[in-house]
Protein backbone atom coordinates (compact mmCIF):
# COMPACT_ATOMS: atom_id res chain seq x y z
CA UNK A 1 0.00 0.00 0.00
CA UNK A 2 1.11 3.19 -0.94
CA UNK A 3 1.95 6.76 1.33
CA UNK A 4 2.81 4.94 4.27
CA UNK A 5 -1.18 4.11 5.27
CA UNK A 6 -2.12 1.07 7.08
CA UNK A 7 -4.66 -0.49 5.46
CA UNK A 8 -5.66 -3.88 6.90
CA UNK A 9 -7.84 -6.86 5.22
CA UNK A 10 -11.72 -7.42 5.56
CA UNK A 11 -12.97 -9.15 8.45
CA UNK A 12 -15.94 -9.81 9.86
CA UNK A 13 -15.62 -9.08 13.26
CA UNK A 14 -13.93 -5.61 12.34
CA UNK A 15 -15.23 -4.03 9.38
CA UNK A 16 -18.33 -1.98 9.24
CA UNK A 17 -20.05 -2.69 4.98
CA UNK A 18 -17.87 0.62 4.02
CA UNK A 19 -14.33 0.77 4.81
CA UNK A 20 -13.50 2.97 7.98
CA UNK A 21 -10.83 4.17 10.38
CA UNK A 22 -9.83 2.70 13.08
CA UNK A 23 -7.00 3.76 16.01
CA UNK A 24 -3.19 2.04 15.34
CA UNK A 25 -3.71 0.77 18.75
CA UNK A 26 -6.90 -0.93 18.07
CA UNK A 27 -4.55 -4.20 16.30
CA UNK A 28 -2.38 -4.00 19.98
CA UNK A 29 0.53 -4.91 17.74
CA UNK A 30 3.43 -2.34 16.36
CA UNK A 31 3.32 -0.81 13.07
CA UNK A 32 5.83 1.13 10.61
CA UNK A 33 3.03 4.06 10.82
CA UNK A 34 3.17 4.87 13.85
CA UNK A 35 3.12 8.94 12.71
CA UNK A 36 -0.51 7.94 11.18
CA UNK A 37 -3.12 8.16 14.63
CA UNK A 38 -5.33 5.79 11.91
CA UNK A 39 -5.71 2.69 9.85
CA UNK A 40 -7.58 2.07 7.36
CA UNK A 41 -10.18 -0.94 7.78
CA UNK A 42 -11.33 -2.26 4.69
CA UNK A 43 -15.28 -2.68 4.45
CA UNK A 44 -17.62 -6.03 3.36
CA UNK A 45 -18.59 -3.71 0.15
CA UNK A 46 -15.01 -5.12 -1.41
CA UNK A 47 -16.50 -8.88 -1.21
CA UNK A 48 -17.13 -9.24 -4.57
CA UNK A 49 -20.86 -10.56 -4.94
CA UNK A 50 -21.48 -10.21 -1.44
CA UNK A 51 -24.98 -8.55 -0.94
CA UNK A 52 -25.11 -4.93 1.31
CA UNK A 53 -28.12 -6.97 2.81
CA UNK A 54 -26.12 -9.11 4.13
CA UNK A 55 -23.35 -7.55 4.84
CA UNK A 56 -25.38 -5.22 7.08
CA UNK A 57 -26.96 -8.25 8.87
CA UNK A 58 -23.73 -9.14 9.62
CA UNK A 59 -22.86 -5.40 11.62
CA UNK A 60 -26.01 -5.50 13.17
CA UNK A 61 -25.91 -8.98 14.56
CA UNK A 62 -21.75 -7.91 15.80
CA UNK A 63 -23.27 -5.26 18.27
CA UNK A 64 -24.21 -8.30 20.46
CA UNK A 65 -20.72 -9.24 20.88
CA UNK A 66 -17.70 -10.60 18.39
CA UNK A 67 -18.03 -13.74 16.69
CA UNK A 68 -16.16 -16.75 18.31
CA UNK A 69 -16.36 -19.13 15.79
CA UNK A 70 -18.16 -19.79 11.81
CA UNK A 71 -20.83 -21.89 14.04
CA UNK A 72 -21.65 -18.84 16.17
CA UNK A 73 -21.20 -16.80 12.84
CA UNK A 74 -24.16 -18.46 11.02
CA UNK A 75 -26.28 -19.05 14.18
CA UNK A 76 -26.02 -15.37 14.88
CA UNK A 77 -26.38 -13.97 10.86
CA UNK A 78 -29.44 -14.46 8.65
CA UNK A 79 -26.72 -15.38 5.81
CA UNK A 80 -26.70 -18.67 4.49
CA UNK A 81 -24.07 -21.34 3.77
CA UNK A 82 -23.33 -19.84 0.09
CA UNK A 83 -22.46 -16.39 1.63
CA UNK A 84 -20.69 -17.98 4.58
CA UNK A 85 -18.68 -19.77 1.83
CA UNK A 86 -17.99 -16.65 -0.20
CA UNK A 87 -16.65 -14.30 3.53
CA UNK A 88 -14.40 -17.67 4.11
CA UNK A 89 -13.24 -17.61 0.49
CA UNK A 90 -12.32 -13.45 1.03
CA UNK A 91 -10.14 -14.87 4.02
CA UNK A 92 -12.76 -12.42 6.33
CA UNK A 93 -12.48 -15.27 9.28
CA UNK A 94 -9.08 -13.94 10.03
CA UNK A 95 -9.69 -12.68 13.19
CA UNK A 96 -10.90 -16.17 14.35
CA UNK A 97 -7.08 -17.54 13.82
CA UNK A 98 -9.03 -19.46 10.62
CA UNK A 99 -7.07 -19.44 7.53
CA UNK A 100 -8.65 -19.61 3.99
CA UNK A 101 -8.68 -23.19 3.28
CA UNK A 102 -9.57 -23.79 7.22
CA UNK A 103 -12.64 -20.69 6.55
CA UNK A 104 -13.82 -22.83 4.02
CA UNK A 105 -13.73 -26.46 5.02
CA UNK A 106 -15.77 -25.12 8.52
CA UNK A 107 -18.28 -23.38 5.98
CA UNK A 108 -18.77 -26.62 4.23
CA UNK A 109 -20.79 -27.94 6.68
CA UNK A 110 -22.81 -25.61 7.74
CA UNK A 111 -25.59 -26.80 5.09
CA UNK A 112 -28.21 -25.06 6.70
CA UNK A 113 -29.27 -21.56 8.81
CA UNK A 114 -28.70 -22.76 11.96
CA UNK A 115 -30.39 -19.75 13.24
CA UNK A 116 -33.16 -20.96 12.19
CA UNK A 117 -32.50 -23.83 14.96
CA UNK A 118 -32.57 -22.59 18.82
CA UNK A 119 -33.38 -25.55 20.52
CA UNK A 120 -29.86 -26.42 19.65
CA UNK A 121 -28.15 -22.82 20.33
CA UNK A 122 -26.30 -24.69 23.20
CA UNK A 123 -24.73 -27.34 21.47
CA UNK A 124 -21.45 -27.65 20.80
CA UNK A 125 -21.46 -27.85 16.91
CA UNK A 126 -18.00 -27.30 15.94
CA UNK A 127 -16.15 -28.80 12.60
CA UNK A 128 -13.40 -30.29 13.70
CA UNK A 129 -9.71 -29.81 13.52
CA UNK A 130 -8.33 -30.56 10.15
CA UNK A 131 -4.52 -30.14 9.06
CA UNK A 132 -5.26 -29.04 6.02
CA UNK A 133 -1.93 -27.29 4.18
CA UNK A 134 -1.78 -23.60 3.71
CA UNK A 135 -1.97 -21.42 0.38
CA UNK A 136 1.39 -20.08 -0.52
CA UNK A 137 2.03 -16.41 -0.99
CA UNK A 138 1.32 -16.40 -4.55
CA UNK A 139 -1.77 -18.50 -3.80
CA UNK A 140 -3.10 -15.95 -1.43
CA UNK A 141 -2.75 -12.59 -3.31
CA UNK A 142 -4.80 -14.70 -6.35
CA UNK A 143 -7.13 -15.96 -4.01
CA UNK A 144 -7.60 -12.31 -2.79
CA UNK A 145 -8.03 -10.68 -6.29
CA UNK A 146 -10.65 -13.41 -7.18
CA UNK A 147 -12.58 -12.29 -3.94
CA UNK A 148 -12.19 -8.60 -3.39
CA UNK A 149 -10.47 -7.26 -6.82
CA UNK A 150 -7.66 -6.30 -4.24
CA UNK A 151 -4.76 -7.44 -1.70
CA UNK A 152 -2.67 -6.14 0.70
CA UNK A 153 -0.01 -8.95 -0.01
CA UNK A 154 2.91 -8.68 -2.58
CA UNK A 155 1.75 -7.57 -6.21
CA UNK A 156 0.94 -10.31 -8.75
CA UNK A 157 3.83 -9.22 -10.92
CA UNK A 158 6.31 -9.50 -8.18
CA UNK A 159 6.07 -13.12 -8.53
CA UNK A 160 6.79 -12.70 -11.97
CA UNK A 161 9.83 -10.61 -11.78
CA UNK A 162 12.26 -13.10 -12.94
CA UNK A 163 10.53 -14.24 -16.10
CA UNK A 164 9.53 -10.30 -16.83
CA UNK A 165 13.23 -9.48 -16.65
CA UNK A 166 14.36 -12.50 -19.07
CA UNK A 167 11.81 -11.01 -21.42
CA UNK A 168 13.96 -6.92 -20.79
CA UNK A 169 10.35 -5.41 -19.55
CA UNK A 170 11.45 -2.57 -17.12
CA UNK A 171 9.88 -2.34 -13.87
CA UNK A 172 7.51 1.22 -13.77
CA UNK A 173 9.33 2.44 -10.86
CA UNK A 174 12.39 2.63 -13.44
CA UNK A 175 10.90 4.57 -15.73
CA UNK A 176 11.73 8.29 -14.07
CA UNK A 177 15.20 6.92 -14.37
CA UNK A 178 15.08 5.89 -18.47
CA UNK A 179 15.92 8.17 -21.17
CA UNK A 180 13.64 10.12 -23.55
CA UNK A 181 12.92 8.75 -26.76
CA UNK A 182 14.09 5.00 -25.37
CA UNK A 183 12.42 1.93 -26.57
CA UNK A 184 10.83 0.00 -23.99
CA UNK A 185 8.53 -2.21 -22.61
CA UNK A 186 6.30 -2.04 -19.52
CA UNK A 187 3.74 -4.94 -17.71
CA UNK A 188 1.35 -4.48 -15.11
CA UNK A 189 -2.28 -4.65 -13.73
CA UNK A 190 -4.65 -2.46 -16.36
CA UNK A 191 -6.01 0.12 -13.63
CA UNK A 192 -7.49 2.11 -15.98
CA UNK A 193 -8.29 2.81 -20.04
CA UNK A 194 -10.16 5.78 -20.63
CA UNK A 195 -10.45 7.47 -24.22
CA UNK A 196 -11.87 11.28 -24.11
CA UNK A 197 -14.10 12.51 -26.79
CA UNK A 198 -11.43 15.11 -27.16
CA UNK A 199 -8.38 12.94 -28.06
CA UNK A 200 -9.06 11.86 -30.97
CA UNK A 201 -9.38 8.71 -30.54
CA UNK A 202 -6.54 8.03 -28.59
CA UNK A 203 -7.04 5.56 -25.65
CA UNK A 204 -4.78 6.69 -22.12
CA UNK A 205 -3.88 3.39 -20.06
CA UNK A 206 -2.78 2.88 -16.55
CA UNK A 207 -0.57 0.04 -16.01
CA UNK A 208 0.63 -0.77 -12.19
CA UNK A 209 2.96 -3.67 -11.43
CA UNK A 210 5.11 -4.08 -8.00
CA UNK A 211 7.05 -0.74 -8.34
CA UNK A 212 4.95 1.78 -9.10
CA UNK A 213 2.66 2.76 -12.41
CA UNK A 214 2.81 2.99 -15.92
CA UNK A 215 0.63 5.46 -18.25
CA UNK A 216 0.53 4.41 -22.14
CA UNK A 217 -0.82 6.48 -25.05
CA UNK A 218 -2.37 3.82 -27.59
CA UNK A 219 -3.23 5.84 -30.93
CA UNK A 220 -6.21 4.27 -32.74
CA UNK A 221 -4.39 2.27 -34.96
CA UNK A 222 -2.33 0.36 -32.51
CA UNK A 223 -5.92 -0.19 -30.80
CA UNK A 224 -7.61 -1.50 -33.48
CA UNK A 225 -4.43 -3.89 -34.47
CA UNK A 226 -4.21 -5.24 -31.34
CA UNK A 227 -8.00 -5.11 -30.34
CA UNK A 228 -8.37 -7.96 -28.21
CA UNK A 229 -5.38 -7.66 -26.06
CA UNK A 230 -6.20 -4.13 -25.83
CA UNK A 231 -9.19 -4.40 -24.82
CA UNK A 232 -9.59 -7.29 -22.83
CA UNK A 233 -6.62 -7.82 -20.61
CA UNK A 234 -6.88 -7.68 -16.45
CA UNK A 235 -2.49 -7.15 -16.93
CA UNK A 236 -0.57 -6.65 -20.60
CA UNK A 237 2.73 -6.14 -21.57
CA UNK A 238 3.23 -2.72 -23.59
CA UNK A 239 5.74 -2.00 -26.20
CA UNK A 240 6.87 1.33 -27.20
CA UNK A 241 8.43 4.33 -26.56
CA UNK A 242 9.21 6.59 -23.54
CA UNK A 243 8.09 10.19 -23.56
CA UNK A 244 8.94 12.71 -21.29
CA UNK A 245 7.04 16.23 -21.31
CA UNK A 246 8.65 18.22 -17.52
CA UNK A 247 7.65 15.76 -15.12
CA UNK A 248 5.26 14.11 -16.95
CA UNK A 249 6.38 10.27 -18.44
CA UNK A 250 4.33 8.38 -21.13
CA UNK A 251 4.90 5.18 -23.10
CA UNK A 252 3.36 5.70 -26.61
CA UNK A 253 2.51 1.82 -27.10
CA UNK A 254 3.32 0.27 -30.56
CA UNK A 255 2.58 -3.13 -29.51
CA UNK A 256 0.43 -4.78 -26.58
CA UNK A 257 -0.03 -8.23 -25.42
CA UNK A 258 -2.12 -9.55 -23.23
CA UNK A 259 -0.54 -10.73 -19.88
CA UNK A 260 -3.12 -12.49 -18.02
CA UNK A 261 -2.20 -16.19 -19.05
CA UNK A 262 0.56 -15.66 -16.66
CA UNK A 263 -1.70 -14.32 -14.25
CA UNK A 264 -3.86 -17.15 -14.34
CA UNK A 265 -7.12 -16.44 -11.93
CA UNK A 266 -6.46 -12.35 -11.79
CA UNK A 267 -9.65 -10.66 -12.24
CA UNK A 268 -10.22 -7.51 -14.36
CA UNK A 269 -9.41 -4.12 -11.67
CA UNK A 270 -9.24 -1.90 -14.79
CA UNK A 271 -12.17 1.15 -14.84
CA UNK A 272 -12.77 1.63 -18.02
CA UNK A 273 -14.15 5.17 -19.50
CA UNK A 274 -15.09 4.94 -22.96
Amino acid sequence: IEHGVDVRRVDVNLSDWDCTLEPIAAAGRATSTASHAFALRLGLRLILGLPEAHGQSIVAARQAGIFNSIADFARRTSVGPATIARLAGADAFDSLALDRRQALWQALAIDKPTKQMPLLDDLIDEEPAVALPRLDEQQETLADYQTAGLSLRPHPLAFHRDWLSARRILPCGELPHTDDGQMVRVAGLVLVRQRPGTAKGITFVTLEDETGVANLIIRPDVWEKFRVAARTSAAMVAHGRLQRHGEIIHVLATRIENLSEQLAGIRSVSRDFQ
